[in-house]
């Protein structure tokens, strides 16, 4: 009798280390899946996330999966704009991660100075010259390439520059208002004319006809319209919205 209980508690116990193994197996198996389904979600997650940036480097590693691109929303609050500043850089770094190459480009779907919306429907491309020429600080959206190699990584760019030793002239816009105290000037011929028949009465005609400012009174107005803007309001004086957009190359 003595043996055979030995021998029943010897099968009790196999049956329980089985028992026991089956269990850390399921339970392997069961952390495997999870962790597959949480990679995946984590893939999508960022192919899809908006990103708010104020002004560093970030890495973007591009994955694919079972989608054919990517698309990231991009918010830049550049903000203490005024003549002389820190140029003001953001890098953004996309690594090729995936087993394919991939083109990448951009898409401009806001731009806001002082509050006001600059970007017109179907003007982006006249936006994005206009930000570089016709205000006292030079805004550039750049990228190393237009196309990702696999494994290769490229830099986009966004750049704002405001030197105020620069000589030059602007296009007055409506975001500008009158002031009694510059001189404002005409293009004639390619000389720019004092006028001075400038008034607050005629001022907004004078403007959609063609009024110049010179650098240092452009200077002037926008480094204090921002400031008084951004103390006003706790919004930054420039705001810019960028879609990135990575596919695959054909």
């Amino acid at each position: 009798m003595e043996k055979r209980k030995k021998l029943s508690d010897n099968l009790v116990q196999l049956d329980n280390k089985k028992s026991r193994k089956k269990i850390v197996i399921r339970s392997i198996l069961l952390v495997a899946l999870l962790l597959v389904v949480n990679t995946f979600a984590w893939f999508t997650y960022i192919s899809r996330a908006g990103l708010t940036l104020n002004g560093s480097v970030i890495d973007w590693d591009i994955s694919f999966l079972n989608e054919n691109g990517a698309i990231k929303e991009v918010i830049i609050d550049i903000t203490d704009m005024k003549p002389g500043m820190i140029p003001f850089e953001y890098d953004i770094q996309i690594q090729n991660n995936s087993d394919v190459a991939a083109n990448i480009d951009y898409t401009i779907t806001s731009a806001k100075l002082l509050g006001n919306e600059l970007l017109q429907e179907g003007q982006e491309d006249a936006l994005v010259e206009s930000l570089k020429t016709e205000y006292p600080f030079i805004l550039e959206l750049t990228s190393d390439h237009d196309d990702i190699q696999i494994g290769q990584m490229i830099n986009f760019k966004i750049m704002l520059n405001w030197d105020y030793q620069a000589s030059a002239y602007y296009k007055l816009n409506s975001l500008y208002t009158y002031d009694a105290g510059v001189y404002y000037y005409t293009l004639v011929d390619d000389t720019y004319q004092v006028d001075n028949t400038v008034t607050q009465e005629n001022f907004s005609e004078k403007v959609a006809t063609g009024l110049y400012l010179e650098k240092d009174d452009a200077d002037s107005f926008f480094g204090y319209a921002c400031g008084k803007y951004e103390q006003e309001t706790g919004n930054p004086c420039l705001q810019l919205k960028v879609d990135l957009n990575v596919t695959q190359a054909n």
